[in-house]
């Protein structure tokens, strides 16, 4: 049976961001933890952690690391988050031997139940991988930053997207790719994640 909870602890913040860091090539630290709303999901052992994700209502995020200081100030003025603040989720993880279990399904209704929690605003999340911005391309459907560009915490230059979407986009969202997993398996989720790229593309 899968657990969740949510962490406060140095020692499992720590073993939280050891692991973040081993599956995504990515660094956090603990300060960003500790301000942070940090899940995880585990069976036995809160240790034993087999995934987890960050929310951050600010005002220091994370996502925003990478951007320029004209970047940052042009993203707050074309998304009016001056006045909106967003809600950023971020350092999502899950265990390799995870990654295509049906308990994945729990962990993202969870989250939506987490994001359902919070005041109003909008959503961002930010990916250095193509495949990942695609998968959230239905949650989040507005790309509102996308460059190649020094990456600090990864150490190298990458592309880099940020996108944004509301809590009723976030649920459509889920709800489909949620559907498609459980009733049709993970590789028919990867097929409708390659036409969604294909589809948006052209």
């Amino acid at each position: 049976m899968i657990k969740t909870k949510i962490i406060k602890s140095d020692n499992l913040l720590k073993i939280y961001g050891t692991n973040y860091s081993s599956l995504a090539h990515n660094r956090a630290d603990m300060e960003y933890f500790k301000s942070s709303k940090v899940r995880i999901f585990f069976r036995d052992s809160e240790e034993n952690m087999l995934g987890g994700f960050c929310i951050n209502s600010g005002p220091n995020y994370r996502t925003f690391l990478p951007l320029s200081p004209y970047q940052l100030q042009k993203l707050y003025s074309d998304n009016h988050f001056d006045r909106k603040h967003p809600h950023e989720i971020t350092c999502l993880w899950i265990e390799k031997k995870s990654q295509h279990a049906t308990w994945i399904i729990f962990l993202y209704f969870i989250l939506f139940l987490d994001v359902l929690r919070l005041h109003p605003g909008p959503l961002i999340f930010g990916t250095h991988g193509k495949n990942i911005s695609t998968f959230f391309s239905l949650p989040f459907p507005k790309t509102i930053f996308c460059e190649k560009l020094f990456v600090a915490t990864k150490g190298e230059e990458c592309d880099f997207w940020i996108r944004k979407g509301s809590k009723l986009q976030f649920l459509k969202g889920f709800m489909v790719l949620a559907t498609i997993r459980f009733f049709w398996g993970n590789k028919t989720l990867a097929r409708f994640r390659l036409w969604l790229d294909k589809k948006r593309t052209n």
